[in-house]
């Protein structure tokens, strides 16, 4: 599993390497945040914090597309389940 920081996933976007993202929602004591799982090639891992290196928390599904786009993404839609 490798993890990203922000500058880490930007150059890797940049470059090609990073290909896709997804959300993952995590609930503790009733108080909902949500991670950023990234990809490319064969590695998969998370958005962390450049100095903690601890996954990034986000408090809203909102900004955690903010922070997608904010490495090079460009999010669409959103689909959850099957349609």
């Amino acid at each position: 599993m490798t993890d990203w920081t922000m500058a880490q996933a930007k150059r890797d976007f940049s470059i090609g390497y990073l290909t896709g993202y997804g959300f993952e929602r995590f609930t503790l004591g009733g108080v909902a945040s949500w991670y950023v799982r990234l990809s490319g090639g064969s590695a998969r891992g998370s958005l962390v914090d450049a100095r903690s290196k601890q996954t990034r928390e986000f408090r809203s599904l909102d900004a955690a597309v903010r922070a997608v786009e904010e490495i090079g993404f460009q999010v669409q839609s959103l689909t959850v389940g099957s349609i």
